[in-house]
């Protein structure tokens, strides 16, 4: 963590639409809804409200930080697209939060040791998290499988969130619900600012993972 940064930060790796403002590490505004399919036409407008909410100034921020997958294909493309807008008319960098770790951060009161999110179908995305110094760190890399393939290999033992796979996990272990947020976004990127901030974003690109890195287990 470093002091007196201003951080704008963007989640839209899901059906959550948000943006934050986070100063010394502090959220002092957010606004975020479920709007699904129509992240593109409402970042504009969040921008535009917690512009006039919090008084920041697009010239005086540190960074841009977003969520950058895995998740949802389109959202993770338009939230990175419009994160490289906004810095480029001012020159500033973007800090890029893996969305798993800034999940996991979202229930850090049970420092969750492996996650899981709904893809699309029956697949999910998997990961496992450690903690370092009470802040998430991956433990391995993001993998999606089919649910069938993924479901004899969840560690049960261990304290699991996960985000959308209701449905999927239908009872057969325990699970914390973990909603993505912007402000966690913004807290992470703030906490790991020097190690995560990239100042020359032009080839930054989403964290897809789906479809090119799924595994079988045949």
């Amino acid at each position: 963590m470093i002091s007196g940064t201003k951080i704008l930060s963007i989640e839209t790796s899901s059906s959550i639409c948000g943006l934050a403002y986070i100063v010394n590490g502090e959220s002092v505004g957010c606004i975020e809804e479920s709007t699904p399919r129509k992240h593109a036409e409402i970042l504009p407008d969040f921008f535009n409200q917690l512009e006039k909410t919090t008084n920041f100034h697009l010239a005086e921020l540190n960074a841009i930080a977003v969520s950058i997958g895995p998740g949802s294909f389109t959202g993770l493309r338009i939230g990175l697209s419009f994160a490289k807008g906004l810095a480029y008319s001012k020159g500033l960098p973007i800090v890029p939060v893996p969305t798993m770790m800034a999940l996991a951060y979202q229930v850090r009161y049970a420092f969750p040791t492996y996650g899981l999110i709904w893809s699309h179908g029956t697949r999910v995305f998997s990961q496992p998290v450690t903690w370092v110094n009470k802040l998430p760190a991956e433990a391995g890399s993001v993998e999606v499988n089919d649910w069938d393939d993924l479901v004899e290999r969840v560690p049960i033992e261990q304290t699991i969130f996960q985000w959308q796979c209701d449905d999927i996990v239908d009872g057969k272990f325990s699970a914390i619900e973990s909603k993505p947020s912007a402000i966690n976004v913004g807290l992470l990127a703030n906490h790991n600012f020097k190690e995560w901030v990239v100042k020359k974003p032009y080839d930054l690109v989403p964290s897809y993972i789906a479809p090119f890195g799924i595994k079988s287990q045949l």
